[in-house]
């Protein structure tokens, strides 16, 4: 088999695919050198680190707390055409709520106090964040996972940056969509890029905050293109959003399968 290191990233829902994607992996024993990851994607590949047999429980039980932290606005979305408006209405809400009701949450205790338990890795998985002030990438590395995984799912205005040596991060998730693209150039090994950040659909925006979210989306899907050209592997899941719209097992059961039928044309 060869060796490969794997990249995920993830804005919402869509992330359960990059966690069946582990999951197939772990069913047929296929183990990453590494995985870069920012994003949601970054809790489930976490829960994947620890490698023992409770990833797919793992991630069952992360759905409450996503589905309730994320709802209504972001997901259950019933149509394409609503998909800006939503997500302009929860970048706005979350935007005016952060100094209010979010700011105890976006802290240092949000991952281990919310997200429920939390498993030190046992593998190489490096958290992928960017620096406000010069929007260079920086790399955090398993042994610090409890900065790295607050800095690399930092989506803004949803969690404040987080302060990492004298830095202030924010999720790669929301710049370029590409962790570890810092790396790629000097990755030797074979990589693979799961994309799941979701595609906005071609409608015109109207709003202020339609036009600044549908800018920066058609920032971050112009970056995702182009770095795709330096992997060996591209899946992209970004067209799957209907299928996956929200966190419950309907959608994990979806996600695996469409996972299952794009890995099994791979040649590991």
């Amino acid at each position: 088999m060869k060796k490969f290191v794997l990249y995920l990233n993830g804005f919402d829902a869509l992330s359960l695919v990059s966690a069946a994607v582990l999951e197939i992996f772990k069913e047929r024993e296929i183990v990453p050198e590494r995985i870069y990851t920012c994003g949601i994607s970054s809790v489930f590949a976490t829960d994947y680190a620890a490698r023992d047999e409770n990833f797919e429980r793992r991630v069952l039980n992360r759905f409450s707390f996503l589905s309730r932290e994320f709802k209504p606005l972001l997901i259950n979305v019933a149509t394409k055409e609503s998909i800006l408006t939503k997500l302009a209405e929860f970048y706005k809400f979350m935007s005016s709520a952060t100094s209010k009701k979010i700011k105890g949450m976006v802290k240092e205790k949000f991952v281990l106090s919310r997200l429920g338990t939390i498993i030190t890795p046992k593998m190489d998985i490096v958290y992928s964040a960017v620096n406000v002030l010069d929007t260079s990438e920086v790399l955090i590395p398993y042994r610090e996972w409890r900065v790295g995984l607050r800095a690399s799912i930092a989506i803004v205005p949803i969690f404040a940056p987080v302060e990492y040596k004298n830095k202030k991060l924010i999720s790669t998730a929301v710049v370029t969509g590409v962790p570890g693209f810092s790396s790629i150039e000097n990755e030797e090994r074979l990589k693979i890029f799961v994309n799941t950040m979701p595609n906005i659909p071609e409608v015109f925006p109207k709003r202020t905050w339609e036009i600044m979210l549908k800018a920066d989306y058609t920032r971050t899907t112009t970056l995702i293109e182009r770095f795709s050209k330096k992997f060996d592997f591209f899946l992209d899941f970004s067209k799957f959003r209907e299928e996956i719209p929200d966190f419950t097992l309907n959608s994990w059961q979806h996600a695996k399968e469409i996972a299952e039928s794009m890995i099994s044309k791979m040649d590991l």
